[in-house]
């Protein structure tokens, strides 16, 4: 954000001394103040598309890595116990994450942790076991306090953002209405002070 208002303050410096007419003109002025508040949103937004990624990212290989030691314990339990009373099935088996390549797996465990954390949860994958579920559910908690929080500050820029085209509206309904009555009354110019 910073160059784009060095690139921007270089280029008002430019109009200022090379053009003194364009420099007058208030309409560029808030086509280049609504043009860096877009900038501004986007930049914002894009960060808060990173920090959902990132979230969904290490909380999937947290998953992962939970899954992987928990098939590897519960795979040596049921070596020692009867199979027959005990569910031996889990996220690591019942997804055959062994079989896949890492950039499979960590596709997989991305999706699951992003579609999970957004309380989408679309079914295809999901915990297989009690301790699965147990842990997942602590996930889904801090998940979905962490997107609140990341969408609220979503609907803050998109607020920010309406009500600074509330006040560029309510000035074009302005114009709009001297140009009316400009108009009416037949294209006479009206005075400064009434318009204030």
């Amino acid at each position: 954000m910073e160059h784009i208002k060095k690139f921007y303050q270089k280029r008002l410096l430019h109009i200022i001394e090379f053009e003194p007419m364009l420099a007058e003109d208030t309409n560029q002025d808030n086509n280049n103040i609504s043009l860096l508040i877009a900038i501004t949103n986007g930049i914002k937004i894009f960060r808060l598309v990173l920090i959902i990624f990132n979230i969904s990212y290490f909380l999937g290989f947290f998953w992962f890595i939970f899954c992987d030691l928990f098939n590897r314990i519960s795979t040596e339990r049921n070596q020692l116990l009867d199979p027959v009373f005990h569910n031996t099935e889990t996220f690591y088996t019942y997804n055959s994450l062994d079989g896949n390549s890492d950039g499979r797996n960590a596709i997989i465990v991305i999706y699951y942790a992003f579609t999970s954390l957004s309380t989408v949860g679309f079914g295809d994958f999901n915990p297989r076991s009690n301790t699965e579920r147990l842990v997942c559910s602590f996930i889904l908690l801090f998940g979905v306090a962490i997107f609140s929080y990341i969408m609220s500050i979503f609907i803050a820029i998109l607020d920010k953002y309406k009500d600074l085209n509330a006040d560029l509206d309510d000035g074009d309904s302005l114009s709009k209405f001297f140009g009316l009555l400009r108009r009416f009354n037949d294209n006479v110019p009206i005075k400064v002070q009434l318009k204030d």
